[in-house]
């Protein structure tokens, strides 16, 4: 197994356990390090089983994203199993994303669509005037 791999597995375990002011017992450290070999199993496996760019970007973006403290409900969900390892492994960074982040990312858009339709109304209107004029 790939050293790279060993780290992914220690890195996933750590985050998570969460915040090191809180204690959990052997039972549930042991359950939460099973839970993140699983979980880099099928990083790796995504990856076609190659230590790659993609490997790396993606356990980064899953550990940044169990540690993000804006977003402790996702930690919790993986934590508890509301969210399964493969499926986990899967999530892109919307899926991952706080409900908040989520409503953000829902007002952007709908506030970039509407910039991109009144662009193209512009455009529209401009052209109309310049095949009148000519």
């Amino acid at each position: 197994m790939p050293v790279q791999v060993l780290t992914g597995i220690n890195l996933i375990h750590k985050a998570l356990i969460g915040d090191d002011k809180v204690k959990i017992n052997e039972a549930e450290e042991s359950r939460l390090a099973e839970k993140a070999k699983l979980i880099e199993q099928y990083i790796y496996r995504n990856s076609n089983y190659t230590v790659n760019k993609n490997y790396k970007d993606t356990a980064r973006s899953k550990i940044w994203n169990l540690k993000d403290k804006k977003n402790p409900e996702l930690r919790q969900n993986v934590a508890e199993g509301s969210i399964n390892e493969e499926e986990f492994a899967q999530m892109d960074a919307e899926a991952m994303a706080s409900k908040e982040r989520k409503r953000q990312n829902i007002i952007i858009r709908k506030n970039s669509l509407a910039s991109s339709i009144a662009d193209l109304s512009d455009l529209d209107r401009s052209n109309i005037v310049n095949n009148r004029n000519v």
